[in-house]
């Protein structure tokens, strides 16, 4: 039998109906590496998880702390995530002779387990991934490196001379 991971829900512990689970792990169990992105502390989800038979569905919500770097100043931007997720789950029909990839490309929002626990990384790194933000701002007014000498504004002052774009910006 294969060695269960953090993220990995088996089934013998759901009872019919609604069942509380936690799960916590860290983003290299999601299958996310350090360079991708980082992620401070556990990676947890809290949801409930109905079962019906094979069937299961878990609505709950992921949450990360991550740190992102601010696009105009550099610095380091702690963000808290918390991620809705709604995953279903089943187990292939015996009758379709399809592989698990081509049954995973096709039905999209559906993870398949093989009756025994229901795999939830990929759904769980997809959803963190995607919620991502591609722009990032340590704080609306953040002022910025100097295109000059790359003295951070937010600190202090530079002393250099506003280039042409910088002073239409700020008089309009």
């Amino acid at each position: 039998m294969e060695s269960q991971g953090p993220f990995d829900l088996v089934l013998r512990t759901l009872e019919e109906g609604r069942n509380d689970v936690e799960m916590a792990g860290t983003a290299a169990d999601l299958g996310i590496a350090s360079g991708d992105l980082r992620v401070q502390g556990p990676v947890v989800l809290r949801a409930k998880a109905f079962r019906a038979g094979h069937r299961v569905e878990i609505q709950g919500s992921l949450s990360a702390t991550i740190t992102l770097v601010c696009d105009r100043c550099l610095e380091p931007v702690v963000r808290e995530l918390r991620i809705p997720v709604r995953v279903y789950a089943d187990r292939p029909e015996s009758r379709d002779r399809r592989s698990p990839q081509e049954l995973r490309e096709q039905d999209l929002g559906i993870v398949y387990h093989d009756g025994q626990s229901v795999a939830l990384a990929e759904e769980l790194r997809q959803e963190l991934l995607v919620e991502v933000p591609w722009h990032v701002l340590c704080r609306e007014d953040c002022r910025g490196l100097c295109p000059r000498c790359g003295a951070n504004r937010n600190v202090s002052s530079c002393g250099c001379a506003p280039s042409i774009g910088e002073a239409a910006q700020e008089t309009g």
